[in-house]
C-alpha cells in the first residue's frame, strides 16, 4: 500500500473515531433521558390519580353524611330504636334507600344497628342473622365506624355471601387471561353514624364497586363516574392518548380505562391481565402491545395495603418523539462521519502525495538526473489550502532538498569547467 493511501486511511480513522464515540454517548444519554422522563411522567400521573381517589373518598364520605343527616332518616331511625310503628318505619326506610341509591350513584346502601346487625339494605329485607361485624366477611370499615362513632371511608374487599345478598356477585366477576375468574370485589365505602336522641343508633354504609368499571355515562357527575374513568378524563383530556388508569387486586387487573386493544371493541386494554404485586412499576405485555405501569397502594381503614391503583401508558406513547430524534441524530452522525472520513482521507492522501513527490525527485537524483526539482506541490492542496499547507516540515524539507540539488548541480558544473 502506498504511503498516501496509508496516511489517508489513518487520517480518516482519526477523524471518524471521535465522532462515533460522541454519537454513541449522545444516543445513550438520549435513551437514558427518555427512560427517566417516562418514569417521572408515570410517577407524577399515579400521584395525581391517588389524589383523585382521595377526592372520590371525600365525596363518598360527604354523601354518606348527607344521607345519614336527612330528617327522614332521623325520624325512621328514631322509630326503629323506640319500636314505634316498626313495620311502617321499615317500609319507609326501604323507600329512602331506593331513592338514595340513585341520588348518590352508589352500588349498595346498608343500615346496621349498634351491634352490627343489618336492619335494612337497598335491595331486600335482610335475614335476622345478617351482620357486618361477624363471620369471615365482616366489614372492617363498619366495625371502625361503630366503635368510634365517626364518619370513615376507605377501600374494602367484599366477598362471599354478602356479594350475593347485595346482588353484585355476578357483576363483580373478572375473567382473567389465565382462564381463572376473580370473584372478590374491591369497593370504596363510607360509613356514617346514625344518631337518635344524640346517641349512636347505628350506621349507614354505602359503597361503589370498582371491578369491571371503566366507561362513564354521558353527562355523569363526579360521583356517578367510574373512578378509573374520572382519572382518565382528568389526566388525559386528549382521547387519542394511549394511556389510562388501572386498578389491581391481588395479581390481577380488575378495572381499566385504557383504550381497547386493537381488534377488541368491548374490553378495555389490560383487563384481566396478571401483574406482579411486588413491583412498584413494571411493563405488562398484552398481545403485540406493551404498557409501562406505575403503582401506588390503596389502603384499607387500618392502613394496610389492600389493592393497587396504577397508571399505564403504551410504551410507544411513552417513547414520544424519541425515535424521531434518534433517527435524526443517527442521520446527522452518519453524514458527519462520511464528511469527516472523506476529509481525513483526502488530507492524509495529500500529505502522502507530497512526500511521494519528494521521494520521486530524490530517486531521479540518485541516477544523476539533477534537473528534476524537489517541489512540494499537490495541485488540490495548493488550490484550496495553499497558505496553510506550504508552511510545514514537508515544505521546509522540499526547500532544503532543492537547495542541496542546486548546490550539487553547481559543484558538478564547476568540476566540468576545470
Amino acid at each position: 500500500m502506498r504511503l498516501s493511501e496509508k496516511l489517508g486511511a489513518l487520517c480518516a480513522g482519526a477523524a471518524i473515531l471521535p465522532l462515533l464515540v460522541a454519537a454513541l454517548v449522545v444516543l445513550s444519554q438520549l435513551s437514558l433521558h427518555a427512560r427517566r422522563e417516562a418514569s417521572e411522567t408515570l410517577q407524577r400521573d399515579v400521584r395525581a390519580a391517588s389524589a383523585i381517589t382521595e377526592k372520590r373518598l371525600s365525596e363518598l364520605r360527604l354523601a354518606a353524611q348527607q344521607f345519614a343527616d336527612q330528617r327522614a332518616m332521623n325520624e325512621v331511625v328514631n322509630d326503629l330504636v323506640t319500636n314505634t310503628n316498626v313495620a311502617a318505619a321499615g317500609a319507609r326506610l326501604q323507600d329512602i334507600l331506593q331513592r338514595a341509591l340513585q341520588d348518590y350513584s352508589v352500588d349498595f346502601i346498608i343500615i346496621a344497628n349498634t351491634q352490627g346487625r343489618v336492619i335494612a339494605r337497598h335491595n331486600d329485607h335482610p335475614a335476622a342473622t345478617e351482620t357486618l361485624t361477624n363471620g369471615d366477611d365482616r366489614n372492617a370499615l363498619a366495625e371502625r365506624a361503630l366503635s368510634s362513632g365517626q364518619l370513615v371511608a376507605a377501600a374494602v374487599i367484599e366477598r362471599g355471601a354478602r356479594m350475593q345478598t347485595l346482588g353484585l356477585d355476578l357483576r363483580a366477576q373478572v375473567k382473567l387471561t389465565n382462564g381463572a375468574t376473580l370473584d372478590d370485589a374491591l369497593m370504596i365505602e363510607a360509613a356514617a353514624p346514625l344518631l337518635s336522641g344524640g346517641r349512636l343508633a347505628g350506621i349507614a354504609l354505602i359503597g361503589q364497586m370498582l371491578n369491571n368499571t371503566s366507561k362513564p355515562l354521558p353527562g355523569a357527575a363526579s360521583l356517578q363516574m367510574p373512578l378509573v374513568a374520572e382519572i382518565h378524563q382528568t389526566l388525559y383530556r386528549n382521547t387519542e392518548e394511549d394511556a389510562g388508569a388501572i386498578i389491581a387486586y391481588q395479581n390481577a387487573i380488575i378495572a381499566s380505562s385504557l383504550p381497547s386493544a386493537p381488534g377488541n371493541q368491548t374490553a378495555a386494554a389490560l383487563m384481566g391481565t396478571l401483574s406482579d404485586p411486588a413491583k412498584g412499576d413494571e411493563v405488562i405485555e398484552q398481545g403485540n402491545e406493551s404498557y409501562a405501569t406505575a403503582w401506588q397502594a390503596m389502603k384499607a381503614v387500618d392502613g394496610a395495603d389492600i389493592a393497587r391503583l396504577g397508571i399505564a401508558r403504551n410504551t410507544r406513547a411513552l417513547a414520544g418523539a424519541t425515535p424521531a430524534v434518534r433517527t435524526t441524530l443517527l442521520l446527522i452522525a452518519a453524514i458527519a462521519v462520511l464528511l469527516a472520513g472523506a476529509g481525513g482521507f483526502f488530507y492524509g492522501r495529500a500529505l502522502g502525495l507530497r512526500l511521494e513527490g519528494l521521494n520521486e525527485a530524490v530517486m531521479r537524483w540518485s541516477v544523476g538526473e539533477l534537473s528534476a526539482p524537489a517541489k512540494d506541490r499537490d495541485p488540490m492542496m495548493i488550490r484550496w489550502l495553499a497558505g496553510f499547507t506550504l508552511r510545514d516540515e514537508i515544505s521546509r524539507l522540499a526547500t532544503s532538498l532543492e537547495q542541496m540539488r542546486e548546490s550539487f548541480r553547481q559543484a558538478i558544473d564547476r568540476m566540468r569547467r576545470r
